[in-house]
C-alpha cells in the first residue's frame, strides 16, 4: 500500500493549535505463510480481512493539549470484513489530556460503557538511535513492552513506534503515545498489521474536543469487572 502523507506548513508557532490526523492500518503477510494454511475458510478469511484494511481510516483529532483517537470511515465495500476495523487495534474511543497526563478509553462489555484511565506517560519507552525517513521527516524507533492482565493471566507485549520530534504532540493512534513527538507509525512487535499516518491537516477553526467527566474507573477497576464477566461465560 503507498502511503501519501500530506502536510500543511507546520512550525513551532502552530503547535497549540489544532488538526486533524488520518492514519490507516496495513498488513505485510508472507505469501508463503499463507501458502502453509491448509484451511481453505481460514485462509479466505485471512485475505479478505487483509484487503479490507485498505478500506479502514482513523482520526486523531488534536486540540491544544487534548486529542481524540477513534475509527471514522469504511468504505464497506462487497466483501469487508468488519474484523478489519479491531484486528491489530482500533476498537474503542481513546481520549488523550497532555496537561493532566492522562488517557482515557471508552469501550463497552456487556451492553455497558466504561471509561477506563490510565497515565499517558505509563509506557517505559526506550528510544534507539534508529531513524528513517518517512516522506521528508526524519522518524525515531522507540520500544516498550506492555503488561496486560485478565482472566488469563498477565500478559507482556513488546510494541514498537516511530515518531518525529519536529511534531512535539505526544500522540498517536489507538494505544501508542507517550513519546517526545507525533506518531506516524506503529504496531505490536509479533504482529504483522500497522497503523500509519496518512495525512495532517491544520484546522482553521477551534475544534470542541470534550473529555469524560462522569463514570471514571482506573484500569484495576475495569479488569476486575472483566474478569468477573469472563468468569461468568466459563461457569
Amino acid at each position: 500500500m503507498k502511503k501519501i502523507i500530506l502536510f500543511l506548513l507546520f512550525t513551532t508557532s502552530s503547535i497549540g493549535q489544532n488538526y486533524k490526523i488520518i492514519y490507516g492500518k496495513s498488513v505485510a503477510n508472507n505469501p508463503e505463510d499463507l501458502e502453509k494454511i491448509t484451511d481453505i475458510n481460514v485462509k479466505n478469511n485471512i485475505i479478505n480481512i487483509n484487503q479490507s484494511f485498505d478500506q479502514v481510516e482513523y482520526e486523531l483529532l488534536i486540540n491544544n493539549d487534548v486529542a481524540i483517537f477513534n475509527y471514522v470511515k469504511t468504505l464497506k465495500l462487497p466483501g469487508f470484513n468488519p474484523r478489519a476495523i479491531s484486528v491489530g487495534g482500533g476498537s474503542g474511543i481513546h481520549y488523550y489530556d497532555k496537561k493532566n497526563s492522562l488517557e482515557i478509553y471508552e469501550t463497552e462489555m456487556t451492553e455497558k460503557k466504561y471509561f477506563v484511565k490510565s497515565n499517558i506517560n505509563k509506557y517505559n519507552w526506550t528510544i534507539t538511535n534508529e531513524t528513517k525517513k518517512i516522506d521528508n521527516f526524519t522518524c525515531y524507533k522507540a520500544v516498550a513492552t506492555i503488561f496486560i492482565n485478565d482472566f488469563r493471566g498477565k500478559e507482556s507485549h513488546k510494541i514498537e513506534a516511530w515518531f518525529c520530534p519536529e511534531i512535539p504532540f505526544p500522540f498517536g493512534p489507538d494505544i501508542y503515545y507517550g513519546l517526545p513527538g507525533l506518531i506516524f507509525e506503529a504496531n505490536y512487535v509479533n504482529s504483522k498489521v500497522k497503523f500509519y499516518l496518512k495525512s495532517i491537516v491544520k484546522l482553521d477553526s477551534q475544534i470542541p474536543l470534550v473529555l469524560p467527566q462522569e463514570n471514571i474507573i482506573t484500569e484495576e477497576e475495569f479488569t476486575a469487572i472483566f474478569n468477573s464477566e469472563m468468569k461468568k461465560l466459563t461457569e
